[in-house]
C-alpha cells in the first residue's frame, strides 16, 4: 500500500506562483488516478486589486478555459466588499453605513433587503421587497427586574415571535418563548403590537427555561413540555453526566461516567441502558483509530477499526462486531475500503449494500436483521473535472449501473444525464434562479426559494386539477429551521403532517394517523439520545416514552439504534456520500421513526438531509443551492469530495481545538522565566494540550523539557520538523519570516507575528505569549463559535500614541481554516512587500527609534494590521470596536453598559480570562 501511494504522488507536487510583492497567484496541482497516468496540471490564479485585496479569483476549471472568474469582488476604500458575483451564486450589491452596518443589499433575484437601526445601531426593523419580515424590540430601564435592560426582548421573524423573557447577569438567556404564525406564508409584520399578536396562533406559546451556574454552563433545561435535562459537569467544565426527568415521570441516567483524553475528546462513557462507549486515539498523530461499545456483559455491538494513509485519508474501516456473511459463493467481509487520487478527491469505495438498492431520493430498502441473502458486495468509481464536479458514477454490485452529469461551462451548475440525452447550456441556465438554486429535485420535483435563498418548498407531486402534494420550511431569523409542513391529498381529503422544532423538543404531529408525538432531544455525551412520548395516535406495538439511543461512527452518522434494554432496534450503514447503502431492523414501524441518520442529520421525505444553513441530496453528492459558508470555489461541492475524512457536522459552526499554542525564536536562555507561566497555564487548563513550538538558534531544548517534563499536557516542538512548517515554506509568508528570523533579535517579534498567524489557521487553537498569564482554566462556554470568528483580547491604546486604540495580538483563538487569518495573512504580505519597496523592509523591527520601531511593527505584522483586517472581516466587530473608541476616547456615556459587557465577553473573551505580559510586548 505505501509503495503504490508513494508511487502515485511521486512527481505531483504542490507549487505556488508570486507576484513582485509576494502575493499569490497561482496554485499548480497535479492530478492523477493511478501511478501510470500523466499527471494532469490543474492551475488556480487569483487577481489582486491595487491594495492587495483579492478581486477576482479563477480555479483550475475556469482558468484553463479563460472562462469568467468563480468569484469577483469590489472592495470600498475601507476594504469592505460593496459588490460581488459568483458564477455559481450570481451577483450581490450590499451598501454599509457609517460604522459598516449593513444598511440596504440587492441580489440577482431581485430581492432588496433593508435594515434600519435605532441610534445605538441595533437593527429594529429588516425589510425584504417592501415586506417588514423582521421586528426587534429591546428592553428599557422598566425591565431591569428580569436583567433586560438593554437586551432584546421581542424579536418578530419569518417563523414568529420569539420572546426572551429572562436574563442571566451574565447576558445569556434564562427564559424563552416561541410563538408561531397562524400559516407558515412569509409575514408582513405590522407597527403594533396588537396587530402582530393577531397574526400568532392562540395561546402563550412554547416556553424553555435554563438554569445556569456562574460559568453560565447550562445546569438544567426545562423544555416546553416540562421535561427537565440535568447535566452535571468536572471541575474543568466538561460533561460528566446527563439525566432526563419527563414531565411527571421519576428520573433516569442518560448517560455517566464520561472520561476524556487530554485533547478534550471522550474516551469513554456509559449510557442508561449500560452500553460501554470506548474512543481509541493514535499517540503520535491523534487519528481514531478504533470505536468500540459493548453491552454490561461484555458483548461488543459495535468495534470500527480505522487505517488511514500518511496523511490522514480514511482508507479502510472494518466493523469487528459484524460477521463475514456469505451470499451464494460471495463472501461479504464486514469492511469498507477507499482510494483516493493526488489532490486527495476519494475516487474508490468498496462496502456491504442491500442486493435490493433503490436509487435517487428513496432511501434503502428495510429488511430484517440477521439475512446474509440480502447483503452484496459494492464498488463504486467516482470522476470528478477539474472544478471538482461529478461527471461519472459507476456501481459495480446487485444492481450494477451507471450516471453522469453535465456542469455548465462557466460555472459549477450541473444537470443528469437521462436516457442518453445530454443537457445543454440553455437547459442547464434554466434548471437554476439566478442565485444558483436548483428549481427542480427530479422531472416532476419542483423547488421554490424564499427570498434569502432557503428552501421554502418542494412539490413531489403535482396535479393538474387538484392540489399538489407539498414540504414547506419556515426559518427563524438566523436562519434555523423551526418547521416542516408535508400536505399530501388521498382521494378528497387533504392531510398535514407538520414537525416543530423547539430547544430540546420535537413536536411531530399527523391528521392521518391522529398522532401526537413528542421527541425529546437529550444531550448522551459522544452519541446521541431521543425520547418518543405519544401524546395520541401511539402505534399498538410500540411503548411510549421508549429511549433510543444511538451508536455513531467517526462522522456522527446513525449506526445503531438500541432501547432502554440495549436490544438492537436498528442498523445503518452509508455509501461514502450519505446515500443509505443497508438498513435492518426489528420491526419496519418501529425502525421508521428513526429520523437522524447520515453525518447525524435529519433525512426528509424528500431524501434531503437538513445541515442548518443548507440541504444536500446524497444521490446528486452536492447542496442543492451555493452553500453560504463558501467552502472553496466551487460553492455546489461537498467537503472537497473527500466525505470520509473532513465533517461538516455543525452546518458552518466551527469549533474552537482545545490546544493552546506558544511560539519561542532565538535563543533558548531568555525562555527560561516564562516556563513558570506556561506550568501555571497548564495546571489550570488539565484538558488542554500545551505546544511550545521552539526554532532556536542557540541553546538545548533539554533544559526546556526538563523544566516542563511534570505537565503531562505540555509538549515541546521543533517547528522545522513539523507538517505544518513544510506547509508553510510554500507560502509567501515564509518568504517574510526567513528574512525577519536573522541575526537581530530585534527581529523576533515581527517574525513571531507573521508564524502565529499561519499556525493558528492550519491548526485552531488558542495562540498566546509566553508572558501571557491565564488567570483561570478556559470554558467551552468562554467561545460562542461561530464562521470566521476570531476571539480576542480587549483593545487598548497603544504606548506612543493614547488616542490609537489597538486589539492586541498577544493571545487570541480560532477555528481553522479560517477565511479572516487568511486575509490577515495577505495583508501582512501585501505591507510588508510595500516597506520593502521603501528599503525599510529587512529593517522594519531594527530601525534605531525604539518608538518608529514599535509603530511600524504594529502597523506591518503586529497589533495594528491585526485590529484593521479582524474590522473589515467582522460587522459586529466593528460595533463593538466603536463603542470602545467613543466610550474610551472620547469619554461618550454607554446607553446600555450591560449590552457592552456582554458583547466583549462574547467576542473579547480573553479580556476577562487572560494578563498580558510585558516582556516582549510593544518592544
Amino acid at each position: 500500500m505505501v509503495e503504490t501511494l508513494l508511487a502515485l504522488h511521486a512527481r505531483t507536487p504542490s507549487l505556488h506562483a508570486m507576484d513582485p510583492r509576494q502575493r499569490l497567484i497561482h496554485s499548480i496541482a497535479f492530478c492523477r488516478l493511478t501511478p501510470d497516468d500523466e499527471p494532469e496540471v490543474r492551475i488556480s490564479h487569483t487577481v489582486f486589486d491595487v491594495a492587495g485585496r483579492p478581486s477576482m479569483s479563477w480555479d483550475a476549471r475556469l482558468w484553463a478555459d479563460r472562462a469568467p472568474a468563480n468569484v469577483t469582488n469590489i472592495h470600498t476604500l475601507s476594504g469592505q466588499v460593496v459588490a460581488s458575483e459568483s458564477v455559481d451564486a450570481g451577483w450581490r450589491v450590499s451598501l454599509a453605513g457609517d460604522a459598516g452596518q449593513e444598511v440596504s443589499a440587492w441580489d440577482g433575484r431581485g430581492v432588496a433587503r433593508r435594515t434600519r437601526y435605532d441610534a445605538q445601531l441595533r437593527p429594529t426593523h429588516v425589510f425584504e421587497d417592501q415586506h417588514c419580515v423582521e421586528r426587534l424590540l429591546y428592553g428599557g430601564a422598566e425591565s431591569a427586574s428580569r436583567n433586560q435592560c438593554g437586551q432584546l426582548i421581542r424579536h418578530d421573524d419569518p417563523a414568529g415571535t420569539q420572546l426572551e423573557d429572562e436574563y442571566s447577569l451574565s447576558g445569556h438567556v434564562l427564559s424563552q418563548t416561541r410563538r408561531f404564525l397562524k400559516n407558515h406564508d412569509r409575514p408582513n409584520w405590522p407597527e403594533s403590537l396588537a396587530a402582530r399578536d393577531a397574526l400568532l396562533e392562540i395561546g402563550a406559546g412554547a416556553t424553555t427555561c435554563w438554569h445556569c451556574n456562574p460559568l453560565s454552563e447550562t445546569l438544567r433545561q426545562t423544555d416546553a413540555q416540562g421535561n427537565v435535562q440535568s447535566l452535571d459537569y468536572t471541575l474543568a467544565g466538561q460533561l460528566k453526566s446527563s439525566r432526563l426527568r419527563l414531565h411527571g415521570q421519576a428520573e433516569k441516567v442518560l448517560v455517566s461516567q464520561l472520561q476524556y483524553d487530554a485533547q478534550q475528546r471522550v474516551v469513554s462513557e456509559t449510557a442508561g441502558n449500560g452500553v460501554i462507549s470506548t474512543a481509541r486515539y493514535g499517540t503520535e498523530d491523534g487519528r481514531l483509530l478504533e470505536l468500540k461499545a459493548r453491552r454490561g456483559n461484555g458483548e461488543v455491538l459495535q468495534d470500527l477499526l480505522y487505517d488511514y494513509d500518511p496523511v490522514g485519508n480514511v482508507i479502510r474501516i472494518e466493523d469487528r462486531a459484524q460477521p463475514t456473511a456469505y451470499n451464494g459463493i460471495q463472501r461479504i467481509d464486514p469492511v469498507s475500503t477507499y482510494r483516493y487520487d493526488t489532490l486527495y478527491q476519494l475516487v474508490e469505495a468498496s462496502g456491504r449494500e442491500s442486493a435490493v438498492v433503490n436509487q435517487g431520493p428513496v432511501s434503502a430498502g428495510f429488511q430484517r436483521l440477521a439475512d446474509p441473502a440480502k447483503l452484496s458486495r459494492y464498488t463504486q468509481i467516482y470522476r470528478y473535472d477539474a472544478g471538482g464536479n461529478l461527471q461519472q458514477l459507476t456501481h459495480h454490485g446487485a444492481q450494477p449501473r451507471s450516471s453522469k452529469r453535465v456542469t455548465a461551462r462557466y460555472s459549477n451548475r450541473s444537470l443528469p444525464v437521462i436516457n442518453d440525452r445530454i443537457p445543454d447550456e440553455t437547459e442547464i441556465a434554466a434548471a437554476f434562479d439566478s442565485n444558483g438554486n436548483l428549481l427542480a429535485l427530479q422531472a416532476g420535483q419542483d423547488v421554490n426559494w424564499d427570498p434569502r435563498n432557503q428552501l421554502q418548498k418542494v412539490r413531489p407531486v403535482i396535479r393538474e386539477n387538484a392540489m399538489d402534494d407539498s414540504e414547506c420550511y419556515v426559518y427563524d431569523a438566523s436562519g434555523q429551521r423551526l418547521r416542516k409542513v408535508r400536505m399530501t391529498q388521498a382521494k378528497t381529503v387533504v392531510h398535514s403532517a407538520e414537525v416543530r422544532y423547539l430547544p430540546g423538543l420535537e413536536v411531530r404531529t399527523d391528521s392521518a394517523t391522529g398522532e401526537t408525538l413528542h421527541v425529546v432531544v437529550a444531550q448522551g455525551g459522544r452519541n446521541n439520545v431521543r425520547v418518543l412520548h405519544w401524546q395520541a395516535g401511539k402505534p399498538d406495538t410500540l411503548e411510549n416514552d421508549s429511549i433510543r439511543y444511538t451508536l455513531n461512527d467517526h462522522l456522527g452518522s446513525s449506526a445503531l439504534e438500541l432501547d432502554a434494554q440495549a436490544q438492537l432496534i436498528s442498523q445503518e450503514s452509508y455509501y461514502p456520500f450519505g446515500g443509505t447503502s443497508w438498513w435492518a431492523g426489528r420491526s419496519a414501524i418501529e425502525a421508521n421513526y428513526k429520523t437522524v441518520r447520515y453525518s447525524g442529520k435529519e433525512r426528509d421525505a424528500t431524501g434531503l438531509y437538513y445541515y442548518g444553513l443548507r440541504y444536500y441530496a446524497p444521490w446528486l453528492q452536492r447542496w442543492i443551492n451555493p452553500d453560504p459558508a463558501g467552502e472553496g470555489l466551487n460553492l455546489y461541492g461537498m467537503l472537497s469530495n473527500n466525505p470520509l475524512t473532513f465533517i461538516d457536522a455543525q452546518g458552518g459552526v466551527a469549533e474552537i481545538p482545545e490546544h493552546i499554542h506558544y511560539i519561542w525564536l532565538g535563543k533558548a536562555a531568555p525562555l527560561m522565566k516564562h516556563l513558570s507561566g506556561i506550568r501555571r497555564n497548564a495546571v489550570v487548563n488539565p484538558d488542554y494540550q500545551l505546544t511550545l513550538h521552539l526554532h532556536l538558534r542557540s541553546g538545548n531544548e533539554s533544559r526546556i523539557a526538563s523544566a516542563l517534563h511534570e505537565e503531562k499536557n505540555v509538549k515541546i516542538s521543533d517547528l522545522r520538523e513539523e507538517a505544518f512548517f513544510k506547509r508553510f515554506k510554500e507560502t509567501a509568508s515564509y518568504n517574510i519570516y526567513t528574512d525577519l528570523y536573522g541575526d537581530d533579535p530585534r527581529h523576533y517579534a515581527a517574525a513571531s507575528d507573521v508564524l502565529r498567524y499561519s499556525l493558528i489557521n492550519y491548526y485552531g487553537g488558542i495562540y498566546s505569549d509566553t508572558d501571557d498569564t491565564f488567570m483561570r482554566g478556559f470554558r467551552k462556554t468562554d467561545f460562542k463559535t461561530k464562521p470566521k470568528r476570531v476571539f480576542t483580547l480587549d483593545a487598548m491604546a497603544t504606548p506612543w500614541n493614547s488616542s490609537e486604540i489597538v486589539i492586541p495580538n498577544s493571545t487570541f483563538a480560532s477555528h481553522a481554516k479560517n477565511p479572516v487569518l487568511s486575509a490577515l495573512e495577505n495583508e501582512v504580505v501585501s505591507r510588508y512587500s510595500d516597506y520593502r519597496e521603501t528599503g525599510l523592509g529587512h529593517i522594519l523591527s531594527s530601525t534605531a527609534d525604539v518608538g518608529d520601531r514599535m509603530k511600524i511593527v504594529s502597523d506591518v505584522t503586529g497589533p495594528k494590521v491585526f485590529t484593521e483586517v479582524l474590522l473589515k472581516e467582522g460587522r459586529g466587530l466593528r460595533k463593538l470596536f466603536s463603542l470602545m473608541v467613543n466610550h474610551n476616547i472620547h469619554h461618550e456615556k454607554l446607553s446600555s453598559p450591560k449590552s457592552y459587557q456582554k458583547e466583549i465577553k462574547k467576542r473579547m473573551p480573553f479580556s476577562y480570562i487572560v494578563e498580558i505580559g510585558n516582556s516582549h510586548s510593544w518592544r
